[in-house]
């Protein structure tokens, strides 16, 4: 472990050190290792050297809880894929501290230090391998994998501190050069001499010689102007004013795991241009705020990179500076740019298939965060991919206006036979029997629909077993006393349990004095999955009695379901509110459908 005489500890908190650090070494050594214990010491140490330092106040062993449990945290402590592996009930019983105690004093920690999953001083040798948030540098404003790049370059991003050691060399012979140099001995190289640097970012040596040797375009000078403006977001993004936002980012994005290159790109891609801030400002928005003099045109092309293209595309043809590619999932075409130039997009060819994030710029679409490529080969595989994301997210379908109209029309067909099956658009039945209903249903939609396609008398039966998807009862449904089915208009096909009790209680308001019925009428004014649209629909049918039974329930005997209803939706499903209305049934090319596993 490193001494403490190395760490430049002061000389009047050299015993208060002394004795968090017997502490996180005893901890360390016995419950995780000496790495761990080693990373504890330099961050006491620094902790120390603040001035005034915090250390000075507070229980030692508190400090040394939340010094390992901050360092653990960004090493993935407490995820069994690492090693060691302790979880934070472990770790406070090894210091005997509570582990709220622990849990708020490592988040001072982390907020003093500035430990985050960008900074390497204090990640474990195999994290900063494995991570790539130790390695992504800026180069030329493009956020880059430093083990990617040339040596020149790793050497000088080393030289700034920006990662942990120079790839092309590797931890032990960083170490044994760096050392020599401070020692005296020569540098083996200067990178700053090879590769110049401007504005406190990497900076290639030369540009592309394809785009060397042809004269600017106007996509050209664009695209160069969007990679400033791209750059100077990434920086605002990872100031220490969006740490702690970010950090929330990247555990939803990550889900806790160490995430590859591709996907922390797209992580910050999505949290500077898409994420809601407190105020339900993004990044970007934040930026114009804090850039007045951005000119007009800058201003709403930066707004208009909130409208992010996420899709699986077919790339069609080449055409000079950019690709024009086929979105799978909405089926609109796109031509699209790099702002790394024409060389990022030379191993698209034509037949390729690429999973990306694009953002509109004046002369078509501009690559955002990261892309994967794949060739022709993988067709199969990536149509079920875009029929994956068109099922689970039906707003990438509808960037298509074509159809949003092809889904109104399915969902009233949908309705219509919805109907003509069940006698009704909505049917209360015991939730045993939901299963088998369904079951029945999709069979019978799914011959409808083969019969109008004229499918051959000798193969329908067979098609029509392939191509019913199997429907999966939830087990709250399957258990409930009745469920009711019900097709709207709007929202399409919903199961409501209790639903029951809650018609009986807005047919009779007195029963909001029984406690089941109350709570079923109360559940579902709570439930974020149930929308006002059961309320409209049983208040509209006599609001008296609407008021009545919320006078009851609500305790207040002037309300009126006319005057205070729709205040009492808005409160408590706010997200009914405002969005124009998504059709329920989402369109897929055939392609998509087959594509599609045959589940709901």
């Amino acid at each position: 472990m490193i001494a403490l005489d190395e760490l430049k500890v002061p000389k009047g908190l050299r015993p208060v050190v002394e004795e968090i650090v017997g502490i996180t070494d005893s901890v360390c050594l016995s419950v995780l290792d000496e790495e761990y214990a080693d990373l504890a010491r330099r961050a006491v140490a620094k902790l120390a050297r603040k001035r005034p330092s915090p250390l000075q106040a507070g229980r030692r062993a508190t400090w040394a809880a939340g010094v390992v449990y901050a360092v653990g945290h960004v090493n993935f402590l407490s995820d069994p894929a690492s090693q060691p592996c302790v979880t934070a009930d472990q770790l406070s019983a090894a210091f005997g501290v509570a582990k709220s105690t622990m849990s708020s004093k490592a988040r001072q920690v982390r907020d003093l230090l500035r430990i985050s999953h960008f900074s390497p001083e204090f990640q474990r040798a195999d994290v900063a391998a494995q991570n790539p948030l130790a390695w992504i540098i800026e180069v030329n404003g493009l956020a880059v994998d430093a083990r990617h790049v040339p040596p020149g370059i790793q050497a000088e991003a080393f030289r700034r501190g920006l990662i942990p050691y120079i790839p092309a060399l590797g931890p032990d012979e960083t170490a044994a050069r760096a050392s020599s140099q401070v020692t005296g001995t020569p540098p083996v190289a200067s990178a700053t001499e090879v590769f110049p640097h401007a504005g406190g970012r990497l900076a290639s040596p030369r540009r592309d010689a394809v785009a060397d040797a042809a004269a600017p375009s106007e996509a050209a000078g664009l695209l160069d102007h969007c990679s400033d403006l791209k750059r100077q977001l990434v920086e605002f993004a990872r100031s220490r004013r969006f740490s702690r936002q970010f950090d929330q980012a990247l555990r939803a994005g990550s889900r806790g795991k160490a995430v590859d290159e591709s996907e922390f790109i797209n992580i910050i891609d999505h949290f500077i241009l898409q994420r809601p801030l407190p105020g339900e400002r993004t990044v970007v928005e934040a930026f114009i705020s804090a850039h007045p003099e951005l000119a007009e045109a800058d201003r709403q092309m930066l707004l208009g990179w909130r409208d992010v293209v996420e899709g699986v595309f077919e790339i069609r043809e080449r055409d000079r500076e950019a690709i024009i590619a086929v979105n799978l999932i909405d089926e609109l075409t796109y031509r699209v740019y790099s702002n790394a130039g024409p060389v990022a997009l030379a191993s698209m060819e034509p037949g390729c298939f690429m999973i990306a994030r694009i953002v509109p710029i004046g002369v078509g679409w501009m690559l955002s965060g990261a892309q994967q490529t794949f060739d022709a080969s993988q067709r199969a595989a990536l149509l079920q991919v875009a029929a994956e994301l068109a099922a689970e997210y039906p707003r990438l379908v509808f960037r298509n206006p074509d159809k949003v109209i092809q889904g109104w029309e399915l969902a009233r067909k949908q309705r219509a036979i919805f109907i003509e099956f069940f006698g009704s658009d909505l049917i209360v039945m015991p939730g045993p029997e939901v299963a088998s209903r369904m079951n029945g249903f999709l069979t019978w939609y799914t011959r409808r629909v083969l019969e109008e396609a004229d499918s051959a008398a000798s193969s329908l039966d067979a098609d029509i077993a392939a191509r019913t998807p199997a429907f999966s009862v939830p087990g709250d449904l399957a258990s409930a006393p009745t469920v009711a089915l019900a097709y709207d208009e709007t929202e399409g096909l919903m199961f409501l349990t209790n639903f029951v009790l809650v018609r009986e209680a807005f047919e009779n308001p007195g029963l909001a004095a029984d406690q089941e019925h109350r709570q079923a009428v109360l559940g579902y004014v709570k439930a974020d999955s149930i929308s006002a649209l059961p309320f409209r629909r049983l208040a509209g049918a006599d609001t008296a009695r609407a008021s009545q039974l919320f006078q009851h329930l609500l305790k207040k005997p002037s309300f009126s379901w006319e005057r205070d209803g729709e205040a009492l939706l808005r409160k408590h499903k706010p997200w009914c509110f405002g969005a124009e209305p998504q059709p329920p049934v989402t369109p897929l090319s055939s392609e998509l459908a087959k594509a599609l596993p045959s589940s709901v």
